[in-house]
């Protein structure tokens, strides 16, 4: 029979184990270190939260990119064709000159200006010649009617700068910053999770090998004990109900051994999904499993995933806060431009106020340069500012909130693990003394019944004792593991970087 003995030095730990100051996540196989790695490189949902943070980081490099210099070029090509039809009212700040055409045809005109008589008839002459060619001058209306054919074809380039923002971008900035470091520490939470449930499932794997084991044994045990009560039967020293009670057993361990190679091959697969390894690889194996003696209990919470996002998320409401009570400030900004605009092949008909047209060869405006500083200050805004800044500090003090709110719940957490630990110690070396003491009343019962001295039931209850005894201390084992990497995880140790 294999013995496996609690040392003394191991229980003298276990008892005193509150008082040890730890650091990292020491006493796992390397077996388990690789399985812990293979499943942090595979897990998607580690991935997907390292995505979210890269996007995060990428919205506020964008945010950060409003101070980059920004260089705009365009242009256009348009070919123009309207009619233009208008109606004037009445002209006024001309009626001097009709009065100097009815002073011209006075006849008191000549009396009144002897040297300008001769020219006014010589002009008279000029107009009735002119008409009677078809040549009158041209006569003013009220009324604008012609049409306008053109092209037109301008480029324009502009650079632009943000000098100012009125703090909105340093804020947001900052802001997205602490919201990646919050995402950040939501990872090592996901990666903690999926360690603790790496390292449940390799246990409860190592569990039902070592039971599996057990019942080995007691099989190998019971054959022989079947062998020596049918020679006894035959010899008159047994009866035949001792060899039923013998059976009756042996079906109860296949019963157990069943359960256990089912619970195993769902443990299997299990652990193949997690780490992306073949079932087959911890199908036949048989983990030791022995108590997990942690290397860190620092009694604090300061390193909690969950506190510092917490706190990363506080900050950058905070920073949202500042960026909102800046709105009232200028956005300044710097530009350059450079124009030019040419107008060609166009053309302009008019039939009244006159009959006249103008064609236009080309028409070149530019090239035009500009430089400046510009600036816009919202003075009021009821759309955004006070309700904005009232809002951000509402999100402010829910996140001050939720901050003292996990702050309890992770104290009394810890409180609760170190507890449960202590517990769980505790339980791991009564276990193992009531193993031992199994393990000897089942020696002596096998060597009392092969003297004659006990009945098989007493031999058989003996065999039952040392196995409850021997499963109660693999489960105590376990748990204590378990209660390990719960403390771990209390105090937010649970980390990939400090698995060895």
């Amino acid at each position: 029979m294999k013995k496996t003995v609690l040392p003394i030095s191991l229980i003298a730990i276990l008892l005193w184990l509150p008082q040890i100051l730890l650091a990292q996540v020491s006493g796992l196989s390397p077996e388990l270190t690789e399985l812990i790695r293979l499943s942090v490189e595979k897990d998607r949902k580690l991935a997907t939260t390292h995505i979210d943070r890269e996007i995060t980081l990428q919205q506020r490099k964008a945010v950060r990119s409003s101070y980059y210099p920004k260089l705009e070029a365009g242009g256009k090509y348009v070919f123009a064709k309207s009619p233009l039809n208008s109606e004037l009212g009445d002209i006024t700040g001309l009626e001097s000159l009709g009065k100097i055409s009815q002073l011209m045809q006075s006849p008191a005109f000549p009396q009144m200006f002897p040297g300008l008589a001769g020219l006014t008839g010589e002009l008279m002459q000029l107009e009735q010649l002119l008409a009677s060619q078809g040549l009158a001058l041209p006569a003013f209306s009220k009324e604008i009617e012609g049409d306008f054919t053109g092209n037109y074809f301008g480029v324009d380039v502009t650079a632009k700068v943000l000098l100012f923002s009125g703090g909105k971008v340093p804020g947001i900035s900052r802001a997205l910053n602490e919201k990646a470091a919050a995402q950040e520490q939501l990872s090592r939470k996901s990666t903690a999770d999926l360690i603790a449930e790496v390292i449940a499932a390799y246990d409860q794997l190592a569990l039902l090998g070592q039971s599996g084991l057990l019942i080995d044994e007691s099989s190998k045990r019971l054959e022989a004990e079947k062998r020596f009560a049918a020679s006894a039967l035959k010899n008159g020293f047994a009866t035949t109900y001792d060899t039923l009670r013998i059976a009756a057993a042996e079906a109860a361990l296949e019963a157990k051994m069943a359960d256990f190679k089912g619970k195993k091959l769902l443990l299997s697969q299990n652990l193949a999904r997690l780490t992306g390894q073949p079932a087959s690889r911890f199908s036949n194996a048989f983990p030791d499993l022995q108590p997990l003696l942690p290397a860190v209990n620092s009694s604090t919470i300061a390193n909690r995933p969950e506190l510092m996002a917490l706190q990363s998320g506080l900050q950058a409401q905070k920073y949202m806060l500042g960026s909102e009570k800046s709105h009232y400030l200028p956005k300044v900004q710097a530009f350059a431009s450079a124009r030019y605009d040419n107008l060609f092949d166009a053309e302009a008909n008019f039939k009244s106020p006159m009959n006249i047209g103008v064609e236009v060869n080309s028409m070149t405006l530019g090239p035009a340069f500009m430089a400046g500083v510009g600036f816009k200050w919202d003075i009021f805004d009821l759309s955004g500012g006070s309700s904005k800044v009232k809002l951000a500090k509402l999100e402010v003090k829910k996140a001050a909130n939720e901050l003292e709110e996990a702050r309890e719940l992770l104290e009394l957490n810890l409180t609760k693990t170190t507890t449960a630990l202590e517990t769980a110690n505790a339980q791991v070396v009564l276990k193992s003394r009531e193993k031992v003491v199994a393990e000897r009343a089942l020696e002596m019962a096998s060597k009392s019944y092969s003297e004659g001295q006990i009945s098989i039931s007493e031999r058989l209850a003996a065999e039952t004792s040392y196995q409850q005894s021997a499963l109660e201390y693999l489960q105590a084992v376990y748990a204590q593991r378990q209660a390990t990497i719960e403390l771990y995880r209390a105090t937010g140790d649970l980390d990939i970087e400090k698995i060895k």
